[in-house]
Order: structure tokens, then sequence, then C-alpha cells
């Protein structure tokens, strides 16, 4: 289970915790370039969006929204400056202090807070370089080194923060962060992680209703796992008529199966190393079946088209509710499975020079 978004607001969940939801923030903001701004705070859920709870104005450089809530929770603070909007989520538990330094919002008061913008410290390090390189090559898009230096440093991103999740809520399974970063950065992790975290997990943790979905998932795993059998999927071609994995995979070639999506820009940022693999090693017996997540099937269908992809490609058109995404056991995307010849899964998740190194050991240069 891989593939890291550069995440947190978009995948906030309201995540309910224990009884005490009483909050009291106070905002300190430094001067009173922010007075008359709005301060917003509100619920995230995914069936509803963000909604909100109260707001309060900004006044004198200070604000303060006191409440209380059914049961301790995960909000989130926004405001606006000119074109730049704020968003802090944090947890609901007495006394808390909001401010912003360097652009930056943070939350102080509670042991969960306190966790968890230490955790948001240790991200934003991370990321230091990556934001530098994709700047330079935002503004020279065709600077091939800048671009393989860029991938370089997102994989070396990738490995980093995955170590620095698991050990994160490793730390903090008995407090609400725990599963707080379980919900909005699984993705990250490997099936190995995840293991590992609900072996240690106590009872209020696995009686999550996403962590039951997610140990079922894993339990599904098993039965595509490196050595075992691919499973086959009947889906619909671009051109509307029927397909089945089985059509491609056990027939001779060594066969990647790609799951992808055209919304998906890591999947984008991947493709021209598929391609190139494709090219290399397509009439040495390498195959690709692409199988989408998209919704859209104009979308998908324009989005084959522009990026010239030669290979078969089939979808079900339902996004992540996708048949392939429970019998193959992914959270993200780009997502791949590689089959030898006869059928059997060797590896997962190849991409960049991993993939073309594979195939160098299976077909030759």
């Amino acid at each position: 289970m891989r593939k890291l978004a550069l995440f947190f607001v978009s995948t906030i969940l309201f995540v309910a915790c224990n009884s005490k939801g009483a909050y009291n923030i106070k905002g300190e903001m430094g001067d009173n370039t922010w007075d008359g701004l709005q301060v917003t705070l509100l619920s995230v859920s995914d069936e509803k969006g963000f909604t909100s709870i109260d707001s309060v104005i900004i006044k004198d450089g200070k604000f303060k929204i006191k409440g209380s809530l059914d049961s301790a929770a995960w909000l989130v603070l926004r405001l606006e400056k000119g074109n730049q909007p704020y968003f802090k989520d944090f947890y609901t538990e007495g006394d808390m202090v909001f401010t912003i330094k360097d652009g930056r919002p943070f939350i102080s008061g509670n042991h969960v807070n306190n966790a968890y913008q230490d955790f948001r410290d240790k991200y934003d390090l991370l990321t230091v370089n990556i934001v530098k390189l994709n700047q330079e090559f935002q503004a020279d898009p065709t600077n091939k080194e800048l671009e393989k230096a860029f991938n370089a440093e997102y994989e070396k991103f990738e490995k980093e923060f995955q170590l620095l999740d698991k050990k994160t809520i490793l730390e903090n399974l008995t407090n609400p962060l725990g599963l707080h970063l379980f919900h909005t950065t699984m993705s990250s992790l490997d099936n190995e992680d995840i293991e590992v975290i609900l072996s240690k997990a106590g009872p209020e943790f696995l009686a999550d209703p996403i962590v039951k979905k997610v140990a079922e998932q894993l339990q599904l795993s098993q039965k595509v796992g490196i050595g075992s059998k691919f499973s086959d999927l009947t889906m619909f071609k671009p051109d509307g008529k029927s397909m089945s994995l089985s059509e491609y995979a056990g027939k001779g070639s060594y066969v990647l199966i790609d799951f992808w999506a055209s919304w998906c820009a890591p999947c984008m940022k991947e493709l021209p190393n598929v391609l190139a693999c494709y090219k290399k090693y397509h009439k040495k017996g390498f195959e690709i079946v692409g199988v989408s997540l998209d919704k859209d099937e104009m979308t998908w269908k324009a989005a084959i088209k522009k990026n010239q992809m030669p290979w078969p490609q089939m979808s079900d058109l339902a996004g992540w509710q996708s048949k392939a995404v429970e019998i193959y056991s992914f959270s993200g995307i780009p997502y791949t499975v590689l089959l030898e010849p006869n059928g059997i899964i060797i590896a997962k998740d190849l991409r960049g020079e991993a993939l073309e190194e594979k195939l160098e050991n299976l077909l030759g240069k």
C-alpha cells in the first residue's frame, strides 16, 4: 500500500475520539495586519466536506474561539489573507494557542497537538529540497537534468517519510494522533508497515471502521501476494468492448499490470519511464496492461491518446470503487504488479529505476 500525496488538508477526516469535547482557542497573530479577517472553525467529513461550526473576526492581532462538541475531534481552523489561505487541522481538547510563523500555522496546547506539530515540522524539513527542485523545474520544464534530480529526490522523500510516518503512528497508538495519521497517510505505508502497526495496536484502534476495512484488505492482499497466481479482471476497453486480464497474463510474456488514472499527477510523472521501458523491452517479451481508476470516460480516453500509450487499457470507470482496488488490494497509485510468463506475481510497485533494473535482469539490456 503505497503512494504518497503531499497530503493533509485534502484528506483530513472528522474523527470522534472521546467524551471530552471542550475547547478554547486563542489566536495570537503577532501584529494588527490580520485585523478584520475572519477565522472559521470547520469540521470535515467524507460525506459532507467542510462544515462551519463557528467563526470570529480578528481584532488587535488576536481572536478567541471557545465552545464544546459532543466528543473531542479533529477540526480545522481556516483564514485567508490576500489570496493566501491558511488551514490548520488540530485535536480539540482544552486550551490551545494558534499562531502563524514564517507563513506556517501552528496550534499548541495539548500533548496530541504538540506531537502532531513535531511530526509536521519533520515533514516540512523533508520537503524542502522537493519544493526547491519543483520550482526550478516549473521554471525550466524542458530541463531533463532537473527532472531527473526531482524524481530522485522524490523517491528519497517517499522512503524517509514512510519511516517517519510509521514511527510516529507507533509512538502514538494509544492517543488520537496515531489513528488520525493512520487515516490520513496510510497510502504511504507498505503492507508490512501496516501489519506491524495493527499487531501492536489496542482494541480501540482496531475497532475503528477504517482500520477494520484496512485489516480486511490486508487479508485479501494475501491472495495476490508475490508467488501467487494473478487474479483475473474483466472490464471494458476504450472502444467499449469487454476485455480480461487473462487475455495477456500467463500467455508467455512478462506482464506489468499498471494501475493509474488520468487525474493522478504521480502517474503522469512516472509515465515517461513506463513508456521507455515498453519501447525497450516489448519486442523481448514484455507487455503492459493498463487498469485505470478514472470515472470519466472521455477524460480517460483523452489521456491515453494524448500520452500515446500503446499497450492495452481497461477500466470499469468506478474510480476507487473499482473491483481492481479490492482484488489487488492497493490504496494509492501509480501501483504496478509484475507477472512472470506463467502468470505468477514476482514483484509489486516497481517504479523509476527499479522497474528498469528488474526488466534488465529478466530480459537483458
